[in-house]
């Protein structure tokens, strides 16, 4: 399995990494079949009787962003294996569904979220994975982005990515900005910026996932 974000979280750590479902989707169960039917704008799929734990996953996601290990199922364990154990429950279900997600990074304390990103309508087989960044390889944005801003985010896209970005709260904004500036090193962003490292890490790797930055050496 691909080492993510979300499974390298360490215990105690402050980030919370969030996922839901695009607002068109609506989940409900077929009583008949047993199944579970999602339907959205552009199509409908079913998903032939799923586990307890994958149900109230993405009952839960259609409602808004959630933190897998809140919604696992009849588990005695704690701690940060409770993520890990629903993100490899849910993955074959992620897997099949990648233009119906949201993800969102959020951070204890905070009542709005930092950032968050979801598929263009056109990228229907759009990766969601957030991985980690080399530490000393240059961080560039893509050419070509477009941005809109209302009081209250901003939102980004790219003609060659595959998602939409939006920030919500300045911390994520000063991540962009800086790396707007010019190429730049995660070890030179963390220094200076007055966020913790793995706050600061967080919002470019998620700016990578989102297509709108990458380190093309890497």
């Amino acid at each position: 399995m691909e080492a993510t974000i979300d499974l390298l979280e360490l215990p105690g750590g402050r980030l919370r990494h969030l996922w839901s479902l695009r607002e068109d989707v609506e989940v409900e169960s077929d009583a008949v079949t047993g199944s579970l039917v999602l339907t959205w704008d552009q199509g409908t799929a079913r998903l032939a009787c799923p586990e307890p734990t994958v149900l109230e996953v993405l009952r839960r996601m259609q409602l808004g962003p959630v933190l897998l290990g809140n919604a696992l199922l009849d588990d005695g364990e704690g701690g940060r294996d409770r993520d890990a154990k629903v993100y490899v429950m849910m993955r074959p279900v992620f897997g099949r569904f990648p233009h119906l997600l949201v993800r969102t990074l959020a951070l204890d304390g905070l009542s709005s979220p930092l950032l968050s990103f979801a598929p263009l309508p056109e990228a229907s087989g759009a990766s969601l994975t957030v991985v980690p960044l080399d530490q000393l390889e240059p961080i560039r944005l893509f050419l070509g982005l477009s941005f809109a801003f209302d009081p209250l985010t901003a939102v980004f896209e790219s003609r060659t990515a595959s998602h939409r970005l939006v920030i919500h709260r300045q911390e994520a904004m000063m991540v962009f900005a800086l790396a707007l500036a010019r190429p730049v090193t995660l070890r030179a962003i963390t220094a200076v910026l007055p966020l913790p490292a793995d706050v600061t890490e967080g919002i470019l790797c998620y700016l990578a996932a989102a297509g709108v930055a990458a380190q093309p050496g890497a």
